[in-house]
C-alpha cells in the first residue's frame, strides 16, 4: 500500500491499565501443579495489571477510548466509525457477551451519534491491526473522515484456567500465563503531511497454521475458557514468515537499517522476540535488537492491543518521538501476518502534554471540515457472481468451521474462480460452535478450504480473513466492507461467509433463539453490468442497547455452559419501530422509493411479525419475500443467500428486479441496501 496521497495517521492513542498488578511469581505459585519453569526468566515478564472485580473487558475500552479523546482535537460528534476488535468479550462475572456487539454498547456509554459505524471484528492477537487496516481504507476511499479503533482485553480469566490445568514445560496452556489485561484505543484520521503517517501496510492470513493456537471453554468440570497454543509450531510459522515480509515490505519502500528507529513485534516473550531479531539479522545484514521496543516486563502479553499498548508506554517513556520511523511486525492466530511501517509526527510530544478539556492542535485540522480533501476514489458496484447453501439437518450443535467450508466449496463449484483468486474472506458469524474465541472463524475455514494457506510474502496470490461478529446485521456490514477494500484496491475477489448455530440445541434445549442452523457463502466480483449491491445504509439506536442481552456463562459448578438471553420485556415491538425508522431514513438519504423496489426481504423473525411490518410499511404484501421463520427458524446472518437461492429455483426473480434487504437485530442495529438481480 503506497500512494501519493496524504497518509493516514495515529491523531491519538490511549490506554487503560486496571490498577490491579500480579507478578509472575504469584502465578507459578498459585498453580495446581507445582512448576520448576523459570518463566520469569524466559518471557521477561515480571508481572502485568489484572481485571475482572469490577471491571471487565468493556471498561477496558471504553477507558481507553476515553483517555484517546483527551488528546484528540476530535469529538465524539465527529467519529464515523467504531471498530471493536478485542477477543474477550468477557464483560461480566460470568458473562460472555455474543449480542448486542461491543462496539454498539460503547456507543451508548459514549454518546456517539447514531450515524456512527459500529463494526466488531475479531481476528485473535492480529485484531486491532485488522481493525487499523479496515479504517485505513475507509478513509482511503473518503467514506469518513475519523474513525476509532479499540480494543478491552481482559483475558487474564484465561490464567485461572491455566493454573488450574498446566502440568509441565510442553503443556498447550503454558502461554496463558503470560497473559496481562488492557485496554488501547487509536483514533484515525487523514494527515495533512505527506511525510508522516502510514507508509505502507499490508496483512494476509497463513491459515495453515491457524489451528496452533485455539480458545474456547475447557472440557474440564471446573469451567472456565482456555487458550491452547502450540508455542513450538507457532513459532516455526510466525518469525520466519514475519521477517521475511518484513524485509519485503522494507524493500519496496527503499528503507535501509539506518532509517529505520524502532522495531515493534507482537508483545509476546523475550525468548519469541529475540528470535524475531536472529530471524530480521539474518536475512537484512543488519541486528535490530537495540532498536527493539519491549514493554513486556510489566505489562505481560496483552493481546489483540499489545502493539499499542508497548507504542503508548514508549512515547510515554520518550523512547519515541517526532520524525522517527517505526516498523511494526503483525502476527496473530489465525496465523494473520503483516507489516506496517509508520513515519511519526508530532503525536509525541501531544501525548505528554497534560490532558486538557480544550482542543488540541494536532497535524491534521481540527474539524472534519478544515481537513485537506484529497481523497475521493469512485465508487464501486459488486455482484454476487456465485453462492452456495448448506443446511444443517441434524438435532445437535453443529460445527460452523465443517457448515462454511461445505458453503464455500457448494459456491466454488458454481463459481468461474478458483479458491485462490479470493483476496479477502470474511466470516459473519456471531453464533458459532463451541462458542470459539480465537482464531477467527473465516481462518479456520480459509484452513480447510486450502485457500492460499501458505503462502510466501512475494507470492501475488494471499487472502486476508477475518470475523465479522455484528449479528444479523453483520453480513450487510461485511459486504459493505468488501465493497470499501475492493473501491480502494485491496481486493477484487471477496468470498463472504454467513452462518449461525443454535448453541443452547443440546445444553439447555428450551432456552433456544430459534436460530436455523446453516451456512452459506457469496463470491462478490466488480459488476460487469447494471446488477450488484446499489448502496448500504446503518443506523444505530444505542437508546435500546439493553433492549436484548445474550451471554454465555458457566453454570452447575462450571459444568455447563449455556447462553442466557435477558429480554426488557417485549422486544419485538421495538425492533419493528427502528427498522421502520431505519428504511426510512436509507430511503431519504438515497432518495428511494417503494415503487422502484420489486421485492421486500425483512429480518424473519416470525410469520406475524413479517407481515406486520408489511402492515406497517405500507407497500403491496406481494413483494413481501417470507422465508417461513415458523417453520424452519431464523436463518440470520444468512437470510439474503438463503432468499436469493430461493428465489432463483422457483423462478421469483427477473433480471433487473431490486431487492430491498433490511435487517433488525440487537444494538440495536439496522442495516439497508439494494441489490438488483
Amino acid at each position: 500500500m503506497t500512494d501519493s496521497l496524504s497518509r493516514t495517521i495515529i491523531e491519538s492513542v490511549g490506554t487503560y491499565l486496571p490498577p490491579r498488578e500480579v507478578t509472575t511469581a504469584e502465578i507459578m505459585q498459585g498453580c495446581t501443579n507445582t512448576l520448576t519453569i523459570p518463566l520469569e526468566r524466559l518471557t521477561g515478564i515480571h508481572s502485568r495489571r489484572r481485571a475482572g472485580d469490577t471491571e471487565f473487558a468493556i471498561d477496558l475500552a471504553h477507558q481507553a477510548i476515553l483517555d484517546c479523546l483527551s488528546r484528540s482535537s476530535f469529538g465524539v460528534q465527529d467519529i464515523d466509525v467504531i471498530v471493536s476488535t478485542n477477543i474477550s468479550r468477557w464483560d461480566g462475572r460470568n458473562q460472555v457477551f455474543f449480542e448486542p456487539p461491543t462496539s454498539c454498547r460503547l456507543k451508548r456509554r459514549l454518546g456517539l451519534p447514531a450515524k456512527t459505524l459500529a463494526i466488531d471484528i475479531s481476528n485473535a492477537c492480529a485484531g486491532m491491526w485488522t481493525g487499523v487496516f479496515l479504517v485505513d481504507a475507509l478513509l482511503r476511499s473518503g467514506d469518513i473522515r475519523c474513525g476509532i479503533v479499540v480494543s478491552g482485553e481482559y483475558i487474564t480469566h484465561l490464567v485461572d484456567t491455566a493454573q488450574k490445568e498446566v502440568v509441565g514445560f510442553m503443556d498447550n496452556q503454558l502461554a496463558s500465563l503470560t497473559l496481562g489485561d488492557a485496554g488501547a484505543a487509536v483514533t484515525l484520521t487523514r494527515g495533512q503531511s505527506k511525510k508522516h503517517g502510514l507508509v505502507d501496510f499490508d496483512l494476509y492470513t497463513l491459515s495453515k497454521f491457524s489451528p496452533f493456537c485455539v480458545a474456547k471453554p475447557t472440557d474440564k468440570s471446573h469451567g472456565g475458557a482456555a487458550m491452547f497454543t502450540d508455542s513450538i509450531k507457532v513459532t516455526e510459522a510466525v518469525i520466519p514468515h514475519v521477517a521475511k515480509h518484513a524485509k519485503l515490505v522494507l524493500s519496496r519502500n527503499n528503507w535501509q537499517h539506518e532509517q529505520v528507529q524502532h522495531v515493534i513485534p507482537h508483545q509476546t516473550s523475550e525468548l519469541t522476540m529475540k528470535a524475531g531479531m536472529r530471524e530480521l539479522r539474518k536475512l537484512l545484514g543488519f541486528d535490530y535488537t537495540d532498536r527493539l521496543i519491549n514493554n513486556l516486563r510489566y505489562r505481560g502479553n496483552t493481546s489483540s492491543n499489545a502493539h499499542f499498548v508497548a507504542l503508548h508506554d514508549a512515547i510515554q517513556e520518550e523512547k519515541i518521538n517526532a520524525g522517527e520511523s517505526i516498523v511494526f511486525c503483525i502476527s496473530g492466530s489465525g496465523q494473520s501476518t503483516g507489516t506496517a511501517l509508520y513515519i511519526m509526527d508530532d503525536l509525541p510530544s501531544r501525548m505528554r502534554q497534560p490532558v486538557s478539556t480544550d482542543p488540541v492542535s494536532t497535524d491534521p485540522a481540527s474539524t472534519k471540515e478544515e481537513q485537506e480533501d484529497d481523497v475521493f476514489v469512485m465508487p464501486v458496484q459488486l455482484e454476487i457472481e456465485a453462492y452456495g447453501i448448506v443446511h444443517y439437518p441434524g438435532e445437535n450443535e453443529p460445527d460452523t468451521v465443517t457448515l462454511l467450508a461445505e458453503a464455500a466449496e457448494e459456491c466454488l463449484k458454481r463459481s468461474k474462480h478458483d479458491r485462490n483468486d479470493m483476496n479477502l474472506l470474511i466470516a459473519a458469524c456471531t453464533y458459532r460452535s463451541e462458542f470459539l474465541m480465537e482464531p477467527a472463524i473465516a481462518a479456520l475455514t480459509a484452513g480447510v478450504l486450502g485457500m492460499n494457506d501458505d503462502r510466501e510474502p512475494q507470492d501475488e496470490k494471499k487472502t486476508f480473513a477475518f470475523d465479522v461478529t455484528n449479528g444479523e446485521v453483520g453480513f450487510l456490514k461485511s459486504v459493505y466492507l468488501a465493497t470499501e477494500f475492493t473501491r480502494v484496491g485491496r481486493a477484487n475477489k471477496v468470498m463472504v461467509l454467513a452462518s449461525e448455530v443454535e448453541n443452547n440445541i443440546t445444553r439447555r434445549p428450551d432456552h433456544t433463539l430459534g436460530v436455523r442452523s446453516m451456512a452459506s457463502a457469496i463470491v462478490l466480483q466488480e459488476s460487469t453490468g447494471d446488477s450488484g449491491f446499489l448502496c448500504f445504509g446503518f443506523t444505530d439506536f444505542a437508546n435500546h442497547a439493553k433492549l436484548r442481552e445474550v451471554h454465555a456463562g458457566w453454570h452447575e459448578d462450571g459444568s455447563r455452559i449455556y447462553l442466557t438471553c435477558n429480554d426488557d420485556g417485549d422486544i419485538w415491538p421495538i425492533l419493528l419501530d427502528c427498522l421502520v425508522e431505519g428504511i426510512e431514513e436509507f430511503f431519504k438519504e438515497n432518495d428511494v422509493s417503494f415503487s422502484e423496489i420489486d421485492w421486500i426481504l425483512p429480518t424473519q423473525h416470525t410469520d406475524a411479525w413479517i407481515h406486520e411490518f408489511a402492515d406497517r410499511m405500507a407497500f403491496d404484501p406481494a413483494k413481501l419475500i417470507d422465508l417461513k421463520p415458523d417453520q424452519n427458524g431464523n436463518p440470520l446472518s444468512s437470510t439474503f443467500p438463503l432468499a436469493l437461492e430461493t428465489g432463483r429455483t422457483i423462478g421469483q426473480f427477473r433480471a433487473g428486479d431490486v431487492i430491498l434487504i433490511a435487517s433488525v437485530c440487537p444494538g440495536v442495529q439496522v442495516g439497508c441496501t439494494l441489490y438488483r438481480v
